[in-house]
């Protein structure tokens, strides 16, 4: 197995859990402020991807009619884009959180508050980024411009929530269980272009396969209300909201937070603690023997004493490479 790695531009499963620890522990540590504006630039980043997807799937009438199933295919490849900007630019999105702050926590290495404080702030201030998204550059811009496009938009919305309720919750957790080994696959990789397709490979399998995503139902129910559904908000918040968000719980948490603690990060595990040990220490003696060699650990990743205005792969503080899931 170890071979299959040395052959391969990924790191181990267990350097990438290694990975998601860090990340969980710099979530542990923002500030309010900084957890508060993360979290709103999520729920617009996810917003965004929503809406190329209900501008492309919305704009294109007479494939859905003719193709359905290759329609859907084109429209979902551009959802994920929303995604690649949440991790990239290292800002909150609560389903993605899901995974990582279980499993943290569960390695005892972040507090329940912790995760409690990161899924609440981190799923108020999403809703609230979505909320803004959805009628300042949407309804207000009028990005939606075609009667294609908003008939769709409405059309998309009820097709959300005037379906079983347990639907739902089972569609969110298919949802997050793949959000959540986006998370997994980002963190294995190396390179950004490795990141962006192992990212983008399970958000497109979701939305094809007509998953639900907490978050992104906060902009594209609301989008579809703006133009006129036919339910308000109290069926949208027992129909959807609840059950989406149960289910990506289950999904994010259970499926992949869980399960890797269990796989690779109980404590007392010889063979996880012995490669996490091997890999440490090779990542330590990639800068031991360079003249900025004085590396220390704080809230944004591994930053060299000798340039502290930089992290360990020379980038602004703020959020190194370590932090990208």
């Amino acid at each position: 197995m170890q071979g299959l790695y040395e052959n391969a531009d990924a790191h181990s499963a267990q350097k990438s859990c290694q990975i998601i620890t860090r990340s969980g522990l710099s979530k542990a540590k923002l500030s309010l402020g900084d957890l508060i504006v993360k979290s709103f630039f999520g729920g617009i980043f996810i917003s965004l991807g929503s809406l190329f997807n209900l501008v492309v799937a919305g704009g294109s009438p007479s494939l859905r009619s003719s193709d359905p199933g290759l329609a859907t295919l084109v429209a979902a490849f551009t959802f994920p884009i929303g995604f690649v900007l949440t991790i990239f630019t290292n800002v909150e999105l609560v389903t993605s959180n899901m995974a990582v702050m279980m499993y943290t926590t569960l390695q005892r290495k972040t507090s329940w508050y912790d995760l409690g404080r990161n899924w609440v702030v981190s799923y108020i201030f999403n809703l609230a980024g979505c909320l803004f998204f959805a009628g300042v550059l949407s309804w207000w811009s009028n990005a939606l411009d075609s009667d294609a496009q908003s008939t769709y938009a409405v059309t998309q919305a009820e097709g959300r929530v005037n379906i079983n309720w347990g639907y739902n919750f089972t569609r969110g957790i298919g949802c997050n269980w793949l959000v959540g080994l986006a998370v997994f696959m980002s963190s294995s990789c190396r390179d950004g272009f490795s990141k962006i397709v192992g990212i983008w490979i399970p958000i497109w399998a979701f939305v094809c396969l007509g998953y639900q995503h907490s978050i992104a139902n906060f902009f594209l129910v609301p989008i579809g209300m703006f133009y006129g559904t036919n339910f308000g908000v109290g069926k949208f918040i027992y129909q959807s909201v609840i059950p989406v968000t149960l289910g990506n719980i289950v999904g994010g948490a259970l499926m992949v937070g869980v399960v890797l603690w269990f796989l690779y990060g109980i404590d007392g595990d010889p063979s996880t603690q012995a490669s996490g040990n091997r890999e440490m220490k090779e990542s330590q003696s990639e800068h031991e023997g360079s003249p900025n060699g004085h590396i220390s650990q704080t809230r944004y990743g591994f930053v060299d004493r000798n340039n502290p205005s930089t992290d360990r792969y020379g980038g602004a503080r703020g959020g190194s490479e370590l932090d990208l899931v």
